[in-house]
């Protein structure tokens, strides 16, 4: 089972996950104002390669922009790939 918890600071956070325990893989933004974060990286251990925790990281994010109300933008290729090619992101994806 994989679980992600977030750290959310005033000017940096990250979404860590973990898979049966083990870290898995990390998503770390920067907000680039009240408004906006930005995702600067995503990684997955490549022990958990292939099991969707980049995209769930990703989800995640997504839902917290939506909590927030908040918009996207994001400098990390895997993330604005996963990003501009799933439409139902387009509300909080700002690149």
């Amino acid at each position: 089972m994989t679980d992600i918890i977030q750290n959310n600071g005033e000017k940096f956070g990250e979404f860590s996950a973990t898979h049966d325990g083990e870290r898995a893989g990390v998503l770390q933004y920067e907000w680039i104002d009240d408004n906006t974060f930005d995702i600067v990286h995503t990684e997955v251990d490549e022990h958990f390669g292939g099991k969707g925790i980049g995209k769930s990281l990703i989800s995640e994010a997504v839902n917290f922009a939506r909590e927030k109300n908040v918009k996207i933008n994001a400098d990390c290729p895997f993330a604005k790939s996963v990003l501009e090619k799933d439409d139902s992101t387009h509300d909080v994806f700002v690149n």
